[in-house]
Order: structure tokens, then C-alpha cells, then sequence
């Protein structure tokens, strides 16, 4: 019963680490198929012109849509969203809540970089005014690490760690549209480099081929060392 044991066992994890390899090489390629999804439905959507707010706001999905429209900046509220990264530097991007003919929405004009590493922030003021504003309207992603943020908005700027839109609807006092949308018109105050797909299709077929790459290598070189210590027990 030991030795039959004593066999089993290195089979069995063998094969648990060659399938969890091989998992996470098919979860790169459903992750590829669904870039290449959502880089076609950006060339589609872009392909369309720029619209006005109203009108990306009756699509079903909004997102990557390029908008124009006028809005009344809330200068009194500006926030900092924290831990933001632009060539390896730490920095900020910079928040403000606009009031437009369709509702308030949040408006991301750039980032910025952080002052020093003492988490001073940065001196950020705008004019309570209209402006006329182009960009492309997006949804934050969940960050999982983030289980709460700072809504103590009575200072501006006010630093957040992540956008959570009930919380921020109830800290501001009014209703926020569920999107961001980011400048793309130059500002030199501001760094614009919105990427709606950060890593390409391809280099996540390349991760897959790696994990398929290290499972069959997983799988030789077990089979191999098991069935030579098998040998020597004979």
C-alpha cells in the first residue's frame, strides 16, 4: 500500500501543476479573443465620428465613443486619483466633476506628476466655468486591492484612491453618469495618453504559448524523473 502510494503521488501533483499550466494558458486566450473583440468594437465605434454626449449615451455600450459637448466645470471639487503611473513616475489623474445638459459627469483631463515622494500633492485649480470639451468616454475598472477610498471631498483637491461611483455621488451631493470621460485635445498642463486596451492581443497569445511551453515541460520532465525513480526501486 506504501509503495503503491509512494508512486501515486508524484503522478498527481505532476498532472495538478500541468493543468493549472495549462488553465492559465487558455484563460490568455480567451483574454486575447476578448481584446481582439474590444479592439474591433473601438475601430468600429471610432470610425463613427465624434458625437455628442446625448447621443454616445443612447448606444448600448458607451464606451470608447468619442464625445463633444459644453459642460460647467465644478471647480470646487477637483479630485486626485492616487497611484497613478506614466514612465515608471508616480502621479495623480486629475478629476473634476462637470455638469452637462445630460447629467454630472466625471471628466479626467490628464495626469500629472506627484510633487515628491512625501505624498504632497499637487497645486491643481480651475475656473468655475463652460467649457467646450472633446474626449473618449470610458468605465473604471475594479481594482481588487482597493477595499475602500478616501471620501473626505471637503479639501480640494481631494485625493480618492479609486472611482466608486455610489460613494462618490453621495460625498458630492449629486448623481453621477456611471462613465469618465478623458480629454484628448493637448493641454500642456496635462499629460493625455488614454489607452482603452493596455495590453495587445498579442502579447497575451505569447503568454499563453509560455504556459502551454512550461505544462509540456512540466509534464517531460515529471514523467521522466518518476518513471527513473520508479526504475531504481525495482
Amino acid at each position: 500500500m506504501f509503495s503503491r502510494t509512494r508512486h501515486v503521488i508524484p503522478w498527481l501533483l505532476t498532472g495538478f501543476s500541468v493543468a493549472i499550466m495549462c488553465g492559465l494558458g487558455y484563460w490568455q486566450l480567451d483574454r486575447m479573443v476578448q481584446k481582439q473583440q474590444r479592439l474591433a468594437s473601438i475601430a468600429q465605434k471610432q470610425s463613427n465620428g465624434t458625437l455628442s454626449l446625448e447621443e454616445a449615451l443612447s448606444h448600448d455600450d458607451p464606451r470608447d465613443i468619442t464625445v463633444s459637448f459644453s459642460g460647467a466645470i465644478d471647480a470646487n471639487h477637483v479630485l486626485l486619483l492616487d497611484n497613478q503611473i506614466h514612465n515608471q513616475r508616480v502621479g495623480f489623474d486629475v478629476i473634476v466633476p462637470v455638469n452637462t445638459n445630460v447629467g454630472w459627469l466625471l471628466v479626467n483631463f490628464g495626469w500629472v506628476p506627484a510633487p515628491d515622494l512625501t505624498r504632497t500633492l499637487p497645486d491643481i485649480s480651475f475656473t468655475s466655468q463652460t467649457r467646450e470639451l472633446i474626449g473618449v468616454l470610458s468605465v473604471p475598472g475594479n481594482n481588487p486591492l482597493v477595499k475602500e477610498t478616501n471620501m473626505a471631498l471637503s479639501q480640494s483637491p481631494a485625493l480618492v484612491q479609486h472611482i466608486e461611483f455610489p460613494a462618490l455621488s453621495n460625498a458630492l451631493e449629486r448623481k453621477l453618469l456611471p462613465f469618465i470621460l478623458h480629454l484628448t485635445t493637448p493641454d500642456p498642463a496635462f499629460i493625455r495618453e488614454h489607452q482603452a486596451v493596455v495590453m495587445s492581443p498579442e502579447k497575451h497569445l505569447g503568454y499563453a504559448v509560455q504556459w502551454f511551453g512550461l505544462a509540456i515541460a512540466a509534464a517531460a520532465i515529471g514523467g521522466f524523473a518518476i518513471s527513473k525513480k520508479g526504475r531504481s526501486y525495482e
